[in-house]
């Protein structure tokens, strides 16, 4: 399976990508190029809604905020990892309390951008660097994202650099499970030989991990409460285009929820 090689030192923070010097030239406008070009067994890019397919090839264009919810019994360990994952900007998450005083209304916004990848440094194909970070300029999330094809099916591969390694993780797309056009990329439910999983990439090999994670990415109109009964209250003006839920176990437990509103930006 092609897992990405890249990996950080100490820190990895909100100009890894030019840092490490893996930016190539050329613009990139969101996640993927084309979704068309995911279109498999179990996946119809024609039934996905418009708002949702921009905004996955134009994330760039996508202003975000987020909230984070940890999940009994994880919260003491969440807050033990906060200060360690401040340090380095990376996966770098309010603890519990500082989560749940800013839920609602005060949702943190996301700066974001994205950057070409050298193909010399990270093999995987269409290879881009998303930067998300808060309000004071720390990463919250720096992350690989490519695709690679098998059996038919094109899968989403997304490595987190950290330290010495990368938390590499192989998702599957599928179509929502109702009429309202979304996307759900996942883990969960694929076949046994299918690719999907999260792994620890090393110089000296990688390994599966217990860890399962599902993004679901849905238009904004009407009620969002199909991303999960857990999920954040919803905190957003009326002029959200999208909703999304990003969901993460281990060992079969649910210990994050963290829950997204993409609004577009006002053409200048």
């Amino acid at each position: 399976m092609p897992l990405s090689p890249l990996t950080a030192g100490r820190r990895v923070g909100p100009n890894y990508p030019e840092r490490r010097g893996i930016v190539a030239d050329g613009a990139v406008a969101g996640e993927m190029d084309d979704m068309s070009a995911y279109a498999g067994p179990d996946f119809d890019p024609g039934a996905v809604a418009p708002a949702v397919r921009d905004f996955y090839e134009r994330t760039a264009d996508y202003r975000l905020a987020y909230e984070v919810r940890w999940h009994r019994p994880f919260r003491l360990g969440a807050a033990l990892a906060s200060g360690p994952t401040s340090r380095v900007e990376q996966l770098n998450l309010p603890g519990p309390r500082e989560a749940a005083a800013r839920a609602g209304p005060d949702a943190r916004e996301l700066g974001s951008r994205f950057a070409r990848v050298d193909p010399a440094a990270d093999p995987r194909p269409g290879a881009r660097a998303w930067v998300r970070t808060n309000a004071a300029g720390e990463a919250v999330f720096v992350a690989i994202y490519a695709h690679h094809e098998r059996d038919g099916t094109r899968y989403v591969n997304i490595a987190v650099p950290l330290p010495g390694a990368n938390l590499s993780t192989v998702l599957r797309p599928e179509n929502s499970d109702d009429d309202r056009g979304g996307v759900e990329l996942t883990t969960l439910g694929g076949p046994a030989d299918g690719d999907e999983g999260l792994y620890l990439a090393t110089p000296l090999g990688n390994v599966a991990l217990p860890l399962d994670q599902r993004f679901r990415v849905r238009p904004a109109e009407g009620d969002a409460s199909d991303l999960g009964d857990d999920a954040p209250s919803r905190a957003t003006g009326e002029d959200a285009a999208v909703v999304a839920s990003h969901e993460m176990w281990v060992f079969g437990r649910r210990f994050l929820t963290i829950r997204y509103v993409g609004s577009r930006r006002s053409a200048e």
